[in-house]
């Protein structure tokens, strides 16, 4: 029920036209008979001069053409979006970001991600590409609406010695035009699948207060937009990229073929239960944050793959990822790129 808006727009090059005039001149009819031969081999020659001189306009005007066309290859027209970002970027303006009016079936889709001045520049409407907030089980009061933000990111960031955990609102930007949330849905530890789960589209998302739209874990759904394929594995799809500027992908193999497994655990005084969601049912899941732990013993023994953050080199880029799995923390909860989180600016 969105409208998606391509990141791209078309240009129309007016073409250049030249033309190049030659005048020849010719002598007067009432020359001599004699100079008949004279006359003939000038006209020959003038003929000569204007031929190579035509020859060398097409020429000209070919090279011309071909410059044109080059150029209009090569570069590509920036929408009034970017431009407009681009704008902030330059002149260092970061404003917060809020919601519009464009709410639900009106509100527009958007992601866009591009290189501008060695940075990888990311602008989101954080509307997503495909159906949203029509299956939940429990009717969720919120609804999505437009939020315009872009966020200037590293373009190729290391893993850091040590990570920082996320806080509650946006800690990444989906491909879809979405956002994601960590695991929480409160300040006090309190977990968002176990609490809110319910009331989850089959995509696992929904909208928060002031209508923005986030996912709590995988992008689940068949219909994904421009995340379809992100729960396959074997296709290891790039879901988005957190704030830190890591890329994240969906649920992925590891170089010798096994599904990336979580390294968390429930504690041995763990309290649980069991969620139903739209996309399936959640059984012996944590309440709160403080019902997992991280398991270094298995992380060392190999039974599971990635870091505190859900990070892991990516088996084919040789980078460092992060990566959403099925059991807890489903989505990546600390930050672990070299150059820390970055702040998203309003792009309205």
């Amino acid at each position: 029920n969105c409208k998606v808006v391509d990141g791209l727009s078309s240009v129309n090059l007016g073409a250049t036209s030249q033309s190049t005039t030659a005048a020849a001149s010719s002598t007067a009819a009432a020359t001599t008979t004699a100079a008949a031969s004279t006359g003939a081999a000038a006209t020959s020659t003038a003929a000569a001069t204007t031929a190579a001189a035509a020859a060398t306009s097409t020429a000209s005007a070919t090279t011309a053409a071909a410059t044109t066309s080059a150029a209009a290859a090569t570069s590509a027209a920036d929408d009034a979006i970017t431009t407009r970002v681009k704008g902030y970027i330059d002149a260092g303006t970061c404003s917060s970001v809020s919601a519009n009016t464009n709410c639900g079936s009106g509100a527009t889709s958007y992601y866009k991600s591009f290189t501008y001045n060695g940075k990888n520049v990311i602008i989101s409407s954080q509307v997503p590409d495909h159906p949203a907030e029509n299956d939940p089980l429990v009717s969720n009061p919120n609804t999505r609406c437009e939020r315009w933000q872009y966020v200037v990111l590293p373009t190729d960031p290391t893993k850091a010695s040590t990570g920082v955990a996320t806080r509650l609102g946006t800690t990444g930007l989906a491909v879809t035009g979405g956002a994601f949330f960590n695991d929480l849905s409160s300040p006090s530890g309190d977990l968002a699948l176990f609490n809110e789960g319910a009331s989850l589209d089959s995509c696992l998302g929904h909208s928060a207060p002031g209508g923005a739209y986030h996912y709590h874990a995988n992008i689940n759904c068949t219909n994904a937009g421009a995340a379809s394929g992100s729960t396959n594995p074997d296709t290891c799809l790039l879901i988005g990229y957190m704030m830190d500027g890591v890329p994240m992908y969906g649920f992925c193999k590891d170089s010798s073929g096994v599904q990336f497994k979580s390294c968390y655990k429930l504690t041995a005084t763990a309290s649980t239960g069991t969620v139903e969601t739209s996309s399936g049912t959640y059984s012996n899941i944590g309440r709160t944050q403080s019902d997992y732990e991280y398991d270094s013993a298995a992380f060392t023994a190999g039974s599971c793959q990635l870091d505190e953050g859900n990070g892991a080199i990516h088996p084919t880029t040789g980078k460092y990822s992060y990566f959403a799995t099925v059991d807890y923390p489903y989505v990546p909860i600390f930050y672990y790129g070299n150059e820390g989180k970055k702040t998203e600016c309003s792009a309205a």
